[in-house]
């Protein structure tokens, strides 16, 4: 595969037209809302695995897939391939006895065999568990992968590699005649290249058409962040509504095949229902990243970027601040990348609002325009997105507005004027999970819509159609000891944005005590400039400096400046040298943190912060400084 050459004015491609931020507003007498969305949804096929068929015959050599290599070239599946191993995989999977209610569960990280064996398992009717990766090598007892396993009960179970997973595929007990693995079978096991060979059955085609949308296609585990996660189940008919949803909030379709460089993990709904199942949508390619928003991970996203310029492309806020940074370092590498990139978008968290200026001023320098930066809001139960941004906004906490034939029901919250409880009803959205039936009953009202546990509030009460603000989780809110409810979705954001480029991540704390408090992250690079340092002070020591520490001062001033509520003011923030542990499930796959997890972890952290005399790391307010938050 060639490099991309580098773009002159004429190659810019257009922004996409994007539908217009409209929507329709149902008032009730109990302050209730109800949000539609104008547009209907138009009709979607029974199954994703139809638009695999639609282009296969289309297109038959355009690329499918690519992935790299060991020897870190890219080799690449078309759609004629595609289609075929699909319909072998079907047959091979139909042959061990795999069925609606004998799953298939998949251990190991994105490849063109697990999007295969994904893809092949749909179009036979069997139901595909996606597992955390995270579960199946963590040390220990494997007490999540055992006990996800045990709700499922899989009856094949596919990992890539024998050897790094043989605990996993232990653990689980599946036979090794339905245990499935691509670079060495286990003794008695499948090799996944003969299931690929798999000359298909004659009836297998007429099956997949005859499929019905109602049931499994996938269970989607929860989070977890305390106890057994949920699997939630999704169907064939709700992975199809998702993609026209989407799909329906750019007006026309793409005037070339879309291309997508893309990392996030399978076993998440935008990875693993929106991106993956995207490509089949529009006809695309999809560039497997093996990079992550990680130190030391980074690296592999950028030299795919510099190889493939994306038509769109998705990451998560502190993705954004990392590929910023290379725009900055290397204006080549930003001239390339965004040569033909039509929309960006992130989810997970807000972007800070300090990214988005710094990315929009790198694309006017290298491209000469601006892109469109948007987001999507989803939650496992729902697929994929109940509403989207697909337009600039002032404030990057707004998470748009409702896609075609979701509905949200706004409920007011109480203690807060001009908050909502969020909730979601639509064909996307999940109606239970697997054997729980308690839990599913407490999941749902009594008009069917999903509790999303998060709030909201309008960019503009009075214009509906600026769209919503995310404005925190209810079970990350909690109460100062005095019973005031602290909005940590708010804080977290005005932190952030006031401390831009310094920190890169933060959790806000202080259940039960007298004040607020956090505990954050550093931008180490951010923090260099500002020290005019390169390599002669480690990381850990800056979180220690005394520059440093005197900004942060001054900016967590700003944060608090006019705010005479004490669930408005952070007094105290604490600096952590440790990332965020994925083995503590402190952090996602996504990149996200988990604020119970962090705070169950580093008591003492938190201990550190309300302890009298407080220890010198410890960045106060700045008093009597000036606040301003220029930078």
């Amino acid at each position: 595969m060639t490099e991309l050459s580098r773009p002159t004015s004429a190659d810019i491609a257009p922004s996409p037209a994007f539908d217009a931020a409209a929507v329709d507003c149902e008032h009730r007498a109990d302050g209730t809302m109800v949000l539609r969305s104008p547009r209907r949804l138009d009709r979607y096929p029974h199954s994703v695995l139809v638009w695999l068929e639609h282009w296969a015959a289309l297109r038959p050599q355009h690329t499918l897939l690519a992935q790299r290599d060991a020897r870190a070239q890219w080799r690449t599946l078309s759609y004629a391939q595609g289609l075929a191993a699909v319909r072998g995989i079907a047959t091979a999977l139909r042959r061990v006895g795999a069925s609606q209610h004998q799953p298939l569960a998949i251990l190991s990280e994105n490849s063109i065999e697990q999007a295969l064996i994904t893809w092949g398992a749909q179009y036979a009717g069997v139901p595909v568990a996606p597992i955390s990766p995270a579960y199946a090598l963590a040390r220990g007892e494997l007490a999540r992968l055992r006990g996800v396993s045990a709700l499922v009960k899989p009856w094949v179970v596919f990992a890539q590699e024998r050897a790094r997973f043989a605990r996993a595929i232990e653990a689980i007990g599946v036979p090794a005649a339905r245990v499935v693995t691509v670079d060495q079978p286990v003794e008695g096991g499948v090799r996944f290249a003969d299931w690929l060979d798999t000359p298909p059955d004659a009836d297998v085609d007429a099956a997949h058409a005859a499929l019905d949308p109602t049931l499994p296609a996938k269970y989607m585990f929860t989070s977890g962040s305390t106890g057994v996660p949920k699997a939630v189940v999704i169907t064939h008919g709700m992975l199809a509504a998702a993609q026209q949803q989407s799909a329906q909030m750019v007006v026309g379709e793409p005037a070339d095949p879309m291309v997508q460089v893309d990392w996030l993990p399978w076993h998440h709904v935008m990875g693993g229902n929106v991106v993956l199942n995207r490509v089949l949508r529009f006809g695309g390619t999809l560039y497997l990243d093996e990079g992550k928003p990680l130190p030391g991970r980074f690296e592999h996203t950028l030299a795919n970027l510099r190889e493939v310029a994306p038509t769109y492309y998705f990451n998560v806020p502190a993705g954004y601040a990392m590929l910023v940074e290379e725009f900055e370092r290397d204006p080549a590498f930003a001239r390339h990348m965004l040569s033909r990139l039509e929309f960006a978008y992130f989810a997970g968290a807000s972007l800070p609002r300090d990214i988005h200026d710094r990315f929009q001023q790198a694309a006017l320098r290298a491209v000469g325009r601006r892109i469109a930066i948007g987001t999507a809001y989803a939650a496992t139960e729902t697929t994929a997105a109940v509403m989207m941004r697909t337009w600039a906004a002032d404030d990057t906490s707004c998470i748009g507005l409702p896609v075609p034939g979701c509905e949200l029901k706004l409920i007011p919250d109480t203690t807060l004027p001009g908050r909502y409880e969020l909730r979601a009803r639509g064909p996307n959205v999940s109606g239970r999970y697997l054997d729980a039936p308690e839990l599913t009953a407490a999941a749902f009202d009594d008009e069917g819509f999903y509790r999303l546990g998060d709030a909201v509030r309008f960019v503009d009460p009075d214009r509906p159609a600026a769209g919503l603000l995310f404005a925190g989780r209810f079970a990350e809110d909690f109460k100062l000891g005095n019973g005031s409810w602290v909005r940590t979705g708010a804080l977290r954001t005005q932190l952030l944005n006031a401390c831009a480029p310094l920190l890169r991540e933060a959790v806000i704390v202080g259940e039960g005590r007298d004040k607020v408090g956090a505990l954050a992250w550093l931008d180490v690079t951010a923090c260099r400039a500002l020290l005019s340092v390169t390599d002669d002070i480690d990381d850990e020591a800056i979180t220690r400096h005394a520059v440093v520490l005197q900004e942060l001062s001054r900016r967590l001033a700003a944060v608090n400046d006019g705010q005479t509520a004490s669930t408005s003011r952070i007094e105290c923030l604490a600096l952590q040298a440790e990332a965020p542990s994925m083995d503590g499930f402190e952090l996602t796959d996504k990149g996200s943190v988990n604020q119970r997890a962090v705070t169950e972890r580093r008591a003492a952290s938190v201990a550190e912060l309300y302890a009298e005399p407080a220890p010198g790391h410890i960045v106060r307010p700045a008093s009597g400084a000036a606040v301003n938050s220029s930078r």
